[in-house]
C-alpha cells in the first residue's frame, strides 16, 4: 500500500473582502464555498494535489479572505482484473 503525500496551503479567495456594516459587524459579499473550493483544487492539480476539506481554516488577513489547510495527493484508482480462460 503506498503513502499519500501532503502539502500545506494557504489560498487568497479574490473579491471575498469584510466590509464594515456598523462598529459591531463586518461582512463579505456572498459568494459560493463549492466555487472556491473547486477553483482551489483546480491549481492544486498542477501539482497532483486535492484539498482536504476536513482540514480548511479561515483566516482574513487585512480583511482580505484566506483559506489554508492542507492538500493531499491525488491516488490513482488500482483496478485488478482477472483472467480466466477456457
Amino acid at each position: 500500500m503506498s503513502q499519500a503525500h501532503t502539502i500545506g496551503f494557504s489560498y487568497k479567495v479574490d473579491n471575498v473582502m469584510l466590509q464594515t456594516v456598523d462598529d459591531t459587524l463586518r461582512t463579505t459579499n456572498t459568494f459560493a464555498t463549492k466555487e472556491i473550493i473547486a477553483q482551489l483544487n483546480q491549481k492544486l492539480k498542477d501539482k497532483n494535489f486535492k484539498a482536504d476539506e476536513s482540514s480548511l481554516r479561515i483566516k482574513y488577513v487585512d480583511d482580505q479572505l484566506y483559506l489554508e489547510g492542507f492538500a493531499i495527493e491525488i491516488q490513482e484508482a488500482k483496478t485488478v482484473g482477472f483472467l480466466s480462460g477456457r
